[in-house]
């Protein structure tokens, strides 16, 4: 009889990381959307341009975006003026992919947090606890720990309000 130690489902699960390098996040969270199937939600007090400002990270995100209709990205951020200055290419995809990824502004209650949190689909995510260190925890399979935060998301989600900046013309 083989033990679970032993079985070839624990062999290959994978395992909660602890990832510390900037590099190495930023990589976490487009290798995260490169593997989302329908939904993307992302709360970052202020989008670190390194993480959400890249190629790949656009890429991802655009390609998710197309692959269904139902497909939904959403972002709550506490600082607007600094994600519209930094982000440039992540804000050209809120502009023109707009019925598939939405970027809000958190509500004035939850202003100063610290923490950075993506869930993809309810399974995966990474959690960084204070914004300035990089430590963060991440699981690409951890449906428990993902829909907690996913929970959580969405309060800060139903109190956030609509970024007018983001839609101007640009006249």
């Amino acid at each position: 009889m083989e033990t679970a130690k032993n079985s070839p489902a624990t062999e290959t699960a994978p395992l909660r990381r602890i990832i510390r390098g900037r590099a190495e996040i930023g990589d976490f969270l487009s290798m995260l959307v490169e593997n989302a199937t329908r939904e993307v939600t992302i709360f970052a007090p202020l989008l670190d341009d390194a993480y959400f400002n890249n190629s790949r990270f656009a890429r991802a995100l655009a390609s998710f975006a197309a692959r269904h209709r139902q497909n939904l990205a959403r972002i709550v951020i506490e600082d607007a003026e600094q994600a519209i200055r930094d982000n440039d290419r992540l804000v050209g995809l809120c502009r023109r992919l707009s019925d598939f990824i939405h970027m809000q502004q958190v509500a004035e209650e939850h202003l100063g947090m610290r923490e950075m949190f993506i869930v993809v689909d309810h399974r995966a995510y990474l959690h960084q606890s204070d914004i300035a260190k990089p430590d963060c925890v991440a699981h690409p399979h951890d449906g428990h720990e993902a829909v907690l935060l996913a929970r959580r998301f969405n309060e800060l989600w139903d109190r956030s309000e609509p970024i007018i900046a983001l839609r101007a013309a640009g006249l």
